[in-house]
């Protein structure tokens, strides 16, 4: 069965980013309608993983699989792959907010105190 990981540009995995299926269907993409158990399914473990069933990401119209991650701090990613040419593991890359040059300053680590 093919794998799907979310990893940072060094290639590093990601925890808790959340990769749904790209759809133009927006109730295929709403997270209030799934449950618990799905939406961990759908968000990366310690290892970058994610445990969904891959084929409510597939689109029979161009044969390719497709996917949009988000996660705090990284820019949000869309993934298409050809069902063909799917990798495993296919690694779904996130930028940092920081490493695009878009960095905004978190309040709270401006106020607590330097170590």
């Amino acid at each position: 069965m093919p794998r799907v990981m979310v990893v940072d540009i060094r290639g590093a995995p990601i925890k808790g980013a959340l990769v749904m299926p790209e759809s133009e269907d927006e109730d295929l993409t709403k997270t209030n309608k799934l449950t618990d158990d799905e939406l961990d399914r759908r968000t990366s473990d310690a290892q970058g993983l994610i445990h969904a069933d891959l084929r409510v990401y597939y689109w029979p119209s161009d044969g390719c699989f497709h996917f949009a991650a988000t996660r705090e701090g990284y820019e949000d990613t869309t993934y298409s792959v050809s069902k063909d040419l799917f990798p495993s593991p296919l690694r779904i890359k996130m930028d940092a907010v920081g490493d695009t040059g878009k960095t905004k300053p978190n309040p709270k680590a401006l106020a607590s105190p330097a170590n």
